[in-house]
């Protein structure tokens, strides 16, 4: 099994990267920081390190460039956004945030889709496009905007190739200091603690190889979404 991750240089991408490196995968490990995703691979005999911008078409085809089948595409990469208000936010962040985390999937789905016949898109998302926060407009956009068009990729897609997405609840990744949030935020959700990485990673794993699921919105979310 051939495996892409993106955002692999910390958190849920870190995390997946190890944790299909351990089925036996061959990973992509691909990060905008070289040494991030460098760090994640050590000791892992079948990751290897790619420098990528999930924004940029012309990166993520160089990343696939040498295959011409994959079997998993998780698109994991995003950033977090500066709670502020919505008349503070300007053009610029906004853009960005949407880019990184929404219209990667666009790319994403154009450069691999020819090569996931009979594979699995994966998307992370966020349980915020279902419990939206103030101050997080752009965020809540973005994540909104990929659970639409995942499921919309998924009925054009089908049937060579599925399309899920995995909706993480406040999780103990650099992203959440981000956000402003901290550990105390466990507190509000049902189960009294962070989503970790781990456990995203283990739905990735699933979805890799459940092929009668498409069009999925996976909630790991502590309860989050009650």
């Amino acid at each position: 099994m051939l495996v892409v991750v993106t955002g692999a240089g910390s958190g849920i991408g870190r995390a997946a990267v190890r944790r299909f490196a351990a089925t036996g995968a061959r990973v992509l490990a691909a990060d905008v920081d070289f040494q991030k995703a460098h760090e994640t691979c050590a000791g892992l005999p079948y990751a290897t390190p790619h420098r990528a911008d999930v924004t940029r078409r012309e990166d993520v085809e160089a990343l696939l460039a040498k295959h011409d089948r994959i079997d998993v595409y998780f698109n994991n990469a995003g950033i977090p956004e500066t709670v502020k208000p919505l008349a503070e936010i300007t053009r610029e962040e906004w853009d960005r945030v949407l880019d990184v985390n929404l219209t990667s999937l666009f790319v994403a789905a154009q450069v691999a889709a020819p090569k996931l016949k009979g594979g699995v898109l994966i998307q992370t998302g966020s349980i915020i496009a279902s419990r939206p926060r103030a101050g997080l407009a752009a965020y809540v956009a973005a994540k909104a905007g990929v659970i639409g068009l995942a499921r919309g990729l998924a009925a054009e897609l089908a049937p060579d190739v599925r399309v899920n997405v995995i909706n993480p609840g406040p999780a103990n990744t650099p992203m959440l200091g981000g956000f402003g949030f901290d550990a105390d935020v466990a507190q509000a959700l049902p189960l009294k603690r962070l989503v970790e990485p781990e456990d995203i990673a283990d739905a990735a794993v699933y979805l890799a190889t459940a092929t009668a699921v498409t069009g999925a919105v996976f909630n790991i979310d502590a309860g989050r979404d009650l």
